[in-house]
């Protein structure tokens, strides 16, 4: 397997309420070179207790999740000094609301993706190449 983020394998958080969702980003990563999954989780307080325990490269977050948002947790992340690099995945409508998308960058987002599968929205292949190339680039800014 070649390495993608200087010498080593990116290792990637998923966290994802939607296990449909959170299924589709372990099989896509699962199949790229570079990559592996660190872990896979449902909800806000999994993931900040799993960034503890398996120390991700990234973390690929979802921002309506039960029990803490995607939100708090980069508001935690803040608070605890934890930099993985960070790629929101959101199904909300945020791209056309530059306030929300700069206040998540302010809260250390590297990417924000739309996860709009629906017939109307987003080619799964082309949302691919973006995922990927924004983990890549989320890697190399992390720590």
């Amino acid at each position: 397997m070649s390495a993608t983020n200087g010498g080593h394998i990116v290792r990637v958080l998923i966290a994802d309420d939607n296990p449909v969702v959170r299924r589709i980003l372990q099989q896509l990563i699962e199949k790229e070179e570079g990559f592996e999954v660190a872990a896979a989780v449902a909800d806000g307080d999994e993931c900040l207790e799993s960034i503890q325990q398996s120390a991700p490269d990234v973390l690929s977050l979802d921002l309506e999740m039960p029990r803490m948002s995607g939100r708090a947790v980069l508001m935690k992340l803040l608070e605890r000094n934890l930099h993985p690099g960070i790629v929101v995945v959101t199904g909300l409508p945020i791209h056309d609301q530059p306030f929300v998308t700069d206040e998540l960058r302010s809260l250390g987002a590297n990417a924000i993706l739309s996860k709009d599968f629906s017939p109307k929205g987003t080619d799964l292949s082309i949302f691919t190449r973006e995922y990927f190339r924004a983990l890549r680039d989320a890697a190399h800014s992390a720590h």
